[in-house]
């Protein structure tokens, strides 16, 4: 315990307390959603490495393969697919209305609910390899990791309702991989869609001069629709 000075207020303490014992925790969540993320990416070469013998005997220019972009962010590319998985390096609580903070397991001890979080964004493959800056990309998934190692999932199809129970769901191997592979079936049966013809009804000249450059127009799968 940290020694109080004659001259320190009671809001003092109380902020010393309060940032110590915040910090700390905070910092524990770090760690454990860094060696989750450093699992993932292990868990996501590994299917890669099983993936891609199979596929190149149908067709040899079909790439399966991992991409380190930097420690908190690999893509993991499957042809015309890539899913960026990224680590926020910031730490996040639930606002008061949201399911988990009304969850008994947090309710009884509110310091569970703060959570490192990973994303899975779906984008075209070839929006990352021209550089396509105004191409979009979709969240397919939110991975949040608390102290104790409990995770919650928010998503898309299965991955909104498969890992509900904070309380219960404790990250391993068997959940990463299912969670990969469940934002890799959406990303294949979320096709690119021709945008509607009022999106494309006027262009510039000089977006005319684009078409026939890999890295012009804005693509994206649903750019133009609303998103499912």
């Amino acid at each position: 315990m940290f020694k109080i000075l004659p001259d320190m207020s009671e809001d003092i303490v109380q902020i010393i307390g309060g940032l110590n014992n915040k910090a700390a925790l905070k910092q524990h969540i770090y760690r454990n959603t860094k060696s989750v993320f450093k699992e993932i990416k292990k868990c996501a070469e590994e299917i890669a490495h099983k993936l891609a013998p199979e596929v190149v005997k149908k067709d040899k220019s079909v790439e399966v393969e991992i991409k380190r972009i930097s420690d908190f962010e690999f893509h993991l590319k499957f042809s015309g697919d890539t899913i960026a998985f990224i680590m926020h390096t910031n730490i996040f609580t639930f606002p008061p209305q949201h399911e988990v903070t009304k969850m008994p397991y947090v309710m009884e001890a509110p310091e569970r609910g703060y959570c490192g979080m990973i994303q899975a964004y779906n984008f075209l493959s070839d929006s990352l390899k021209y550089q396509r800056l105004g191409d979009v990309g979709y969240l397919l998934a939110r991975l949040f990791i608390n102290a104790e190692g409990h995770f919650y999932v928010d998503g898309q199809r299965q991955l909104d309702f498969l890992y509900k129970d904070f309380h219960k769901n404790i990250i391993n191997e068997e959940a990463i991989v299912k969670i990969i592979e469940q934002t890799m079936l959406y990303a294949l049966d979320f096709d690119l869609y021709v945008p509607p013809v009022n999106v494309m009804s006027e262009i510039t000249l000089e977006q005319k001069n684009y078409f026939n450059n890999p890295g012009g127009l804005a693509t994206g799968k649903r750019l133009g629709f609303k998103s499912e």
